[in-house]
């Protein structure tokens, strides 16, 4: 009997959270909003009714609900994919950092 692996590349631990999340093309008028799936310190995977082209930089701001804490960063669609009416986005952040709570997804600003 052989034995299959499958190598799991990612190089943080993922976390299943669900937070609206609005992103928008860096040095373009392209933006939309998103729930995420899960996020670690190293990405994001959320949903989109839009798609995204890979290697397309993008700048994210998501409220984590359970941390009461606004966060963004900038990063690289790295992987998108048709999933369940909309597509998956796979986005490799270059850093993630909070933010004022004026920049939130649910401020009314």
């Amino acid at each position: 009997m052989m034995e299959v692996r499958v190598l799991d590349r990612r190089a943080a631990g993922r976390y299943s959270i669900s937070a609206r999340l609005r992103w928008e093309s860096v040095g373009q008028r392209d933006r939309g909003e998103g729930v995420t799936e899960n996020i670690s310190t190293r990405g994001v995977y959320f949903q989109s009714d839009r798609r995204l082209a890979a290697g397309q930089p993008i700048r994210l701001t998501m409220t984590l609900q359970r941390l009461s804490i606004c966060v963004g960063g900038d990063g690289v669609v790295v992987r998108v994919e048709p999933h369940e009416g909309g597509y998956g986005v796979g986005v490799s952040l270059e850093e993630l950092s909070p933010l004022p709570d004026a920049l939130c997804v649910d401020s009314d600003s």
